[in-house]
């Protein structure tokens, strides 16, 4: 992708592997970043358009005229997709209504800013806004997610690093978020059970492990 905005043309293979993030540790492959400054906000809607609103790939992320583009990768989507189906079953465990936001585009144009989260949900009923916002980031970098988010009054930012989970939970005056050790949406949950299930190997293990802890309390 990088390799590609630089040139204007599809790159070489050779050009490509120099642009391509380093492995992670594991040896899986990170999330490629680019960030364009200076974008106007039609400008950034103009290029989301052409892109498509239904595709896969790349995801933006708006501010104060930045746009990041972002594609992920496997262990990126493997990640999204094991702590949603963990969170379903957490959600329906306890009788807790939501509403499935998933990746829907947020945007606010008089707050410049605008978003693409891995996944998202409203807690307790139909809002504007999500209340609750995952992102995977597996590398470092890119724009200021938690000012981004802040502008939309989402009460929580879940983000998985490589080493786990961190929670950011919205002041009360909405000046930003400090980070807690548990969710106050979710105060029921077991954030070290949830990282041990998300970390195996096996997703019928973890799903598995998940559920027995729920019905267990551990």
């Amino acid at each position: 992708m990088v390799a590609e905005l630089l040139t204007g043309q599809p790159p070489t293979k050779e050009f490509a592997e120099l642009l391509r993030p380093e492995p992670l540790p594991d040896g899986s492959d990170p999330e490629e970043r680019v960030i364009l400054c200076g974008l106007s906000w039609q400008r950034y809607l103009d290029l989301d358009k052409a892109l498509g609103d239904d595709r896969p790939g790349p995801r933006f992320f708006y501010l104060d005229s930045d746009l990041e583009i972002m594609t992920t990768s496997n262990e990126h989507e493997r990640i999204k997709k094991w702590i949603g189906g963990c969170l379903e079953d957490f959600f329906l465990h306890h009788g807790v209504q939501i509403i499935t936001r998933g990746q829907a585009t947020m945007r606010l144009a008089l707050k410049g800013a605008g978003a693409e989260p891995d996944e998202s949900w409203c807690v307790g009923g139909e809002k504007e806004f999500p209340d609750l916002v995952l992102e995977v980031a597996l590398t470092s970098g890119g724009l200021n997610k938690l000012e981004i988010y802040r502008r939309f009054g989402v009460r929580e930012i879940w983000f998985w690093r490589r080493d786990g989970l961190q929670i950011f939970a919205l002041r009360p005056d909405g000046s930003g978020y400090e980070r807690v050790v548990s969710s106050q949406l979710l105060p029921y949950l077991d954030v070290s059970l949830l990282e041990r299930c998300v970390k195996m190997d096996s997703w019928m293990d973890a799903r598995r492990a998940f559920r027995a802890g729920l019905a267990t309390g551990k």
